[in-house]
């Protein structure tokens, strides 16, 4: 099936495509793992996949869901004269103008009476929600989804209430903070795009949207406006390359900075932006961020006459091929620990440091989440360690009391190794006991699992004065995932190979369990598979399913983040983790209802 506007990148306009993309979409619902979507401008083919994930019905015709906007009188009083011109310019056109917050929530609706009318019928006109998780593929919350401009026309819209709109959304961007501050909407009846060229609208509306930044910047602080404008003198003379300018409250990154630094770069990031105030005077410097990346950094103070306007940092990045500079980073194949299958960066780090404890004879902590092999390189690393070797699991009823009364018997430097499974599990009676009698020891052989490193695991980790390492999850090494399912198919039953389709439908999943769920769904299909070769086919229906899900948004996947950490601190209790969130308990009851039906495991049991 072909549609061919969307060859070429551009919405569909005319009743034929309609009809096409209408029979593709029932049948990607019917098939949703076989169905081929190439046919599909990209961004919409995510949409419908990100649609399947969230159970969205396509004939769903009442669409009531409501939330208080979230937009203040100071944005919608820079919106409006440009919201003013944009009703007047399509008027006679039937279009209808729409403003919704960061979240997709409806605060302005507002252009041809007929087309409001119709629009009330289906959805509230204020606060109403229009997020893809609700409504499937439509260009407000899809927009919010992609982070960039959206056109969802006539047939690509996931429900049908929406097939007969011609939709164009553009984000309106915090002039410093480059956060969502909102989404400016048109939507035109069908008829009256046939032969438009869509570029049209979208030119009018990116305008639109500029002269609602540019309000918005004309009403900042004059630190604020500081910080702003040597922003971007700095990225028009500099082109693609990084550049950030920060305070303690503010951080304006560019896209080159956005795709070079991690998030934990901008807290050293921080610290020289500081200094650089403090001492009102530039600086470089050379920074290791771990065995893959060396950064170089010039800082300055943004001005020397506004101790509020903050600094600004140019970033490059070495060349790791530089002799000078290069940091070691073993491969993981050839070393003691080889039976840990990886070539990226961050499982070589845990190899790296996992080594160093053997090497030096001290023990360690390791963090990370279920399924990334946190007891499997605990145990390589204890039985190297010593072969005496006592080994509890605090997860598992009683091992809690063995515990307790091993530590009856003094420790000391002679003692077996402790192997400690899931401490973050231990009670306060048994951690506190634990961490007096290493205290007594001068190198204990201890090495600890827990699923993250809380406060009140600390005086633990410190009393064990071991290595820090941190098992990274699945879906930050995707490119891992080959060789990993290659070699469980390989260990499987009659080794077979995996084929090139299921390959990628492999590298794209979420891996909320990691590498231990890869190896359960290759093993299944494994168990299933006639010939040489693992097939889509061969998975089982609950597989499918999962797999169909598509790669959350950075936006999305750093939230499920924030709530799995804040779930752990708080033992599962919602009331204090929402506190730690600082968000309303039924706001944090109604992300944790939306990430459990969409399949997304949070880590602990939840009360």
């Amino acid at each position: 099936m072909s549609v061919s506007p969307l060859a070429f990148g551009q919405p569909a306009v005319n009743r034929s495509d309609n009809a096409s993309l209408i029979e593709l979409r029932e049948q990607f619902v019917t098939d949703p793992i076989n169905t081929d979507l190439s046919a599909l401008r990209p961004v919409i083919a995510r949409s419908w996949q990100r649609s399947m994930q969230s159970n969205v019905s396509t004939g769903k015709r009442v669409l009531d869901a409501m939330a208080e906007p979230e937009l203040d009188e100071h944005f919608l009083r820079a919106a409006e004269p440009a919201l003013k011109d944009l009703e007047r310019l399509f008027s006679e056109a039937n279009g209808c103008l729409s403003v919704c917050d960061p979240r997709g929530t409806l605060a302005v609706y507002r252009g041809a009476h007929s087309m409001v009318k119709v629009a009330d019928r289906l959805f509230p006109t204020l606060g109403g929600q229009m997020s893809e998780s609700l409504l499937g593929t439509n260009s407000d919350g899809t927009a919010i989804e992609e982070g960039c401009s959206v056109q969802v026309w006539g047939g690509e819209h996931f429900n049908e209430a929406f097939q007969d709109a011609c939709c164009t959304s553009v984000l309106i961007r915090d002039p410093l903070h480059q956060g969502i501050r909102g989404v400016l909407s048109l939507t035109l009846p069908e008829p009256f795009v046939r032969g438009l060229d869509p570029r049209t609208v979208m030119f009018i509306l990116q305008g639109a949207a500029s002269e609602i930044t540019g309000a918005l910047a004309a009403r900042m602080a004059p630190g604020e406006q500081a910080m702003l404008g040597a922003y971007l003198r700095e990225v028009r003379k500099r082109g693609a390359e990084a550049v950030v300018v920060m305070d303690d409250h503010t951080t304006i990154a560019s896209r080159a900075a956005t795709q070079l630094l991690e998030q934990s770069d901008y807290a050293v990031l921080s610290a020289f932006a500081r200094e650089a105030k403090q001492y009102n005077r530039p600086s470089e410097h050379q920074v290791v961020c771990g065995p893959d990346r060396v950064l170089r950094l010039q800082v300055a103070p943004v001005s020397a006459g506004n101790p509020k306007a903050g600094s600004i940092i140019k970033v490059k990045k070495f060349d790791m091929s530089d002799a000078r500079i290069a940091v070691s980073c073993p491969a993981v194949r050839g070393s003691r620990f080889g039976a840990l299958l990886g070539e990226s960066f961050a499982i070589r780090r845990a190899v790296e440091s996992s080594s160093a404890a053997v090497e030096q004879r001290i023990g360690a902590c390791i963090s990370g989440e279920p399924g990334t092999g946190k007891k499997f390189i605990a145990q390589m690393i204890a039985q190297q360690l010593r072969t005496d070797l006592e080994s509890f699991d605090l997860g598992r009823r009683g091992d809690a009391e063995a515990l307790a009364r091993h530590l009856d018997d003094e420790l000391s430097d002679d003692s077996c190794a402790l192997l400690i499974h899931r401490v973050d599990l231990a009670s306060d009676t048994v951690l506190e006991r634990l961490v007096a009698a290493l205290a007594g020891v001068d190198q204990p052989l201890v090495v600890v699992t827990a699923r993250q490193i809380t406060d009140r695991l600390l005086p633990l980790f410190a009393a064990a004065k071991g290595v820090d390492i941190r098992m990274p999850p699945l879906r930050t090494r995707r490119e891992d995932i080959p060789l990993l399912a290659q070699s469980f198919a390989q260990s499987s039953q009659g080794g077979r190979r995996v084929s090139a389709r299921l390959l990628d439908v492999l590298a794209s999943a979420e891996w909320t369990d990691n590498v231990r769920e890869l190896r359960e769904v290759i093993e299944g299909a494994a168990l299933r598979s006639t010939g040489p070769e693992i097939r889509v086919d061969d998975l089982t229906e609950v597989h499918k399913r999962a797999l169909a899900r598509s790669r959350l948004s950075p936006l999305q996947q750093a939230e499920l983040q924030q709530i799995r950490d804040a779930l752990v601190e708080s033992g599962g209790n919602r009331q204090r983790a929402a506190a730690i969130l600082r968000i309303a308990r039924s706001t944090l009851y109604r992300k944790i209802d939306s990430y459990e039906s969409r399949g997304f495991d949070l880590g602990i049991a939840i009360h």
